[in-house]
């Protein structure tokens, strides 16, 4: 027990020597007229102390020593401290910054030294009031506690007065750089500087940073004033924040002040000459003063065009290393790709390099990791690809290359870490139930990569800018023709249903039809030269042609009968012998039909032209006629009355040249002669899509997602172009919640812009004709049931011409609607009122869909999708 006892003892003495140090407390800063004091302090017995002093500084008093033992029990654990100090009190004899060498001593008989330690005196101070039990200052390495703003040492007193000035205390906001890049870190610092005591705070407001990505690296929370000279004057300060800001976007940007109030502890104004009593009699009072930092403005460049594909946003100088979790892998044994990219720049805005993993392996989301140094600049940030191979053999995935940009050269520089081999041994098959399985391990098909679907190569449907069939005179014309053409079916419905009633007509018409076969009969025996025959013939046609045309019956025909009743009928005195001389000339040569071919002929040509004349004189002017014509004229108004067609020649030349730039590559080129068919007025989504695809191959996402949408704005079904859109959008930085929309509401405007407004136009008008056609039948009808049905169906068609016709309109609406756009600068501050000193509210990255509300000279008053507003300007945004 004695042993164990001693080895106790031993092993606390060791632990003690170990602890002992010798520091110094001295002040930073002292003014030539004060004496300020140096303190020595030795954690344990101190012997052989010795400090060779300075001839900068006259030793008004010293060196004094001093102690201070303690004993704590917690717990039953005992703890002693044992400290012994050495002062000096020191007068300046010049100005200037003058280095002071270090002490040494034997500790419990240990060498120790402390360090050596510098002290800036500037010009003496008119108002410091000297006072030994205030001095004080920073401690160095070892020092413990804090000082208050009191004991930091001699303080000029404005409590003299009564007053308090700028100058006696004031924030500063101090920045490492003014003049940077897009994505260089600047370090910026805020500092309290006082001359007054200062009781409490209250009403503190930190800055915010607009236009940066701010991170807080030092967030005090009990101040430690440190004495600091200011242009020749000395100031108690102390480190409120510090902050790392990353600029996010180009130009002037400014850090807006940052306030706070102080209550200070003023003494009351004398009344003459004091005495040494008046530190125990004076009044003090405590005075609220309101101090804020000055703006400060940072000048931000834009980085250099040109940036590789490989750039990850780094702006600094850095390295980059990447090995396996494992030194040894197996198929379906989970492991990770360590990737580290360290150095100096902006490590927390770093973003994740490309990896082009093999296909069988199944790769999960990455991880990543920030080790920084307190300013925030200096440091490494991993990231962490985990992955499972499914598959055994040897892998090797592609050299991993990191791009940024080195302010200190000026350039984009790339590091890569060459191939990454992998050599995979066959591990164990396992089924979902935790199963050894000896089968093949089936896995689903899965995409290597995501991309935009590829331009349209058929004919665009172009047309002219702002012209619509929707709306148009066309589509008027149109629908009022189909309503005249309405009224002259239904005239000649009607006509043909009187036609058929008409027992006189009936009559009429079976008369002409029995002539023309009793004519054409009697034509075949003349060419046969049968006299008999074609005399009997002949006879019939002309009797028969007369009691129908005439309504004369068979036994009544004479030829009083026939003179009078063609006579009553308008037929001339003439055409009446005519005919009956016909007559007669048949019923003679019925019984002598020795007759002469000639004469036969004649005699054939003399019944057609005789009936014919019946015909004419006896037939009224009938109107049906001029409504046949007037039908047919309507009709083939109707097929030609969409029928303007442009010449597109010279612009298809320029869509085929367009496509082919496109298929090799030079997007530029692709979108400089898309671009010139929408400058000849000539637009169409096919055109807009190819455009933006354009756009999106060449790196330029905002203007891809521009054109997308124009695109959808002409064509809402256009399929491609919302797929394109969708991933486009997922490029963008802004991450929105829209305003849920009402579920009926939702459902009409999907259905809406499921077809184009020319669409709905067209539809429009198919059912306007269905509706006239199902009219017609309901007013023509002979049938009741047929009736009713086409009367609820032609209701329904109505709603739906109404429908379909409000769509279109609404569709032209949007087409010519200018409250949409697109962010197209990097990084827009929106602000609360249209003016450069408005406050910023929120900032928009480009790519992100705005609503234009209103316009104020060069500001425009726009609202995001979660019904947020603000006032931004002009040229950041293009309209779509």
């Amino acid at each position: 027990m004695k042993r164990f006892l001693s080895f106790l003892m031993l092993l606390g003495a060791y632990v003690c020597t170990a602890q002992n140090s010798l520091s110094v407390d001295a002040p930073r800063v002292v003014s030539q007229d004060e004496t300020f004091r140096v303190v020595f302090t030795a954690d344990g017995k101190m012997t052989d102390f010795n400090w060779p002093g300075t001839a900068d500084f006259d030793i008004v008093w010293g060196p004094q020593t001093g102690y201070m033992s303690s004993t704590s029990i917690v717990n039953g654990k005992r703890t002693s401290v044992h400290q012994e100090t050495v002062t000096y009190l020191l007068q300046p004899k010049g100005e200037g910054t003058f280095s002071l060498p270090g002490a040494s001593a034997k500790i419990e008989k240990k060498e120790c030294r402390s360090d050596g330690f510098s002290i800036e005196v500037v010009k003496s101070q008119q108002q410091a009031a000297v006072s030994a039990g205030q001095q004080g200052g920073n401690r160095s390495a070892g020092s413990s506690g804090s000082q208050s703003a009191a004991q930091n040492g001699n303080q000029s007193d404005p409590s003299v007065t009564g007053t308090v000035s700028g100058s006696d205390i004031f924030l500063k906001m101090s920045v490492s750089k003014t003049n940077v890049v897009k994505g260089e870190p600047v370090l910026a610092t805020l500092k309290i500087y006082t001359r007054v005591d200062i009781s409490a705070f209250e009403d503190i407001r930190f800055p915010t940073f607009n236009g940066f990505w701010s991170k807080e690296t030092v967030s005090v929370q009990n101040l430690e004033f440190n004495r600091e000279n200011v242009d020749g004057t000395i100031y108690n300060s102390a480190l409120l924040r510090q902050y790392m800001l990353t600029p996010q976007q180009s130009g002037d940007l400014t850090i807006d002040p940052a306030e706070m109030v102080c209550q200070l502890r003023i003494r009351g104004a004398g009344n003459g000459m004091r005495s040494i009593f008046d530190d125990f009699f004076d009044s003090y009072q405590t005075v609220r003063k309101r101090i804020a930092t000055s703006p400060v403005t940072i000048h931000v460049r834009e980085l250099p065009s040109g940036a590789p594909a490989s750039f990850g946003g780094g702006v600094g100088n850095f390295s980059l290393t990447a090995k396996p979790s494992k030194n040894s892998l197996k198929s379906n044994e989970a492991a990770s790709l360590v990737i580290t990219i360290s150095g100096k720049g902006n490590i927390a805005m770093l973003e994740a390099p490309t990896v082009e993993f093999p296909s069988d392996f199944e790769v999960y989301d990455v991880k990543s990791t920030d080790k920084v140094s307190s300013d925030g600049t200096t440091g490494s940030k991993t990231f962490e690809f985990p992955f499972i191979p499914r598959s055994h053999g040897e892998f090797t995935i592609p050299s991993i290359q990191y791009s940024f940009y080195n302010i200190s050269t000026g350039r984009y520089e790339t590091v890569s870490s060459g191939e990454i081999k992998f050599n995979i041994e066959k591990g164990e098959e396992v089924d979902n139930g935790g199963v050894v399985s000896s089968g093949i391990n089936r896995q689903g098909v899965k995409n290597l990569a995501e991309d935009i679907r590829y331009i349209s190569l058929n004919a665009p449907d172009l047309k002219e800018n702002g012209k619509f069939f929707a709306g148009s005179g066309r589509f008027y014309l149109l629908a009022a023709l189909l309503a005249l053409l309405f009224l002259v079916a239904d005239y000649l419905v009607k006509m043909f249903g009187a036609r058929r009633a008409d027992v006189e007509g009936s009559r009429n018409r079976r008369a002409n039809k029995m002539a023309r076969g009793r004519l054409k009969l009697a034509e075949e025996y003349l060419h046969k030269n049968l006299s008999g025959a074609y005399y009997e013939e002949l006879h019939k046609a002309l009797l028969s042609y007369v009691s129908s045309k005439l309504f004369i019956a068979s036994a009544d025909l004479s030829k009083d009968s026939i003179r009078e009743a063609l006579c009553g009928n308008n037929v001339s005195e003439n055409t009446a012998e005519a005919f009956l001389s016909l007559v007669d000339k048949c019923e003679f040569a019925r019984y002598s039909p020795d007759s002469e071919q000639i004469q036969m002929e004649n005699e054939y040509n003399e019944a057609i032209r005789v009936i014919s004349q019946i015909e004419n004189q006896v037939k009224s002017r009938n109107p049906r006629k001029s409504a046949r014509k007037e039908v047919a004229t309507l009709i083939a108004l109707l097929l030609t009355i969409s029928s303007f067609a442009g010449d597109n020649a010279g612009v298809e030349g320029l869509w085929d040249k367009g496509n082919e730039a496109f298929g090799q590559g030079q997007w530029q080129s692709a979108i400089s002669l898309y671009k010139t068919i929408a400058d000849s007025g000539l637009v169409s989504a096919d055109l807009f899509y190819n455009t933006g695809c354009a756009y999106f191959k060449s790196g330029d996402t905002p203007h891809a997602i521009l054109y997308f949408e124009k695109a959808l704005k002409i064509d809402p079904s256009h399929e491609d172009a919302a797929n394109n859109l969708a991933i486009a959008r997922q490029l963008t930085l802004d991450k929105i919640e829209s305003v849920p929309e009402f579920v009926l509401a939702g459902w009409l405007s999907k259905v809406r812009h499921g077809v184009s407004a020319d669409g709905w136009a067209w539809i429009s008008i198919g059912l306007l004709a269905v509706v006239l056609v199902l009219l017609l039948i309901l007013r023509r009808a002979d049938s009741v049931t047929l009736r009713k049905v086409s009367f609820i169906t032609a209701c329904v068609a109505a709603v739906l011409v109404i429908s379909t016709f409000c769509f279109s309109l609404a569709g032209r609406k949007d087409l010519t609607r200018t409250d949409r756009a697109v962010v197209t600068a990097p990084v827009s501050s929106v602000k609360s009122s249209p003016a450069e000193n408005g406050k910023s509210i929120f900032v928009l990255h480009e790519g992100t869909a705005v609503r234009i509300l209103d316009n104020v000279g060069e500001w425009t008053k726009i609202e995001i999708a979660d019904g947020r507003q603000g006032w931004l300007q002009a040229t950041g945004i293009e309209v779509i």
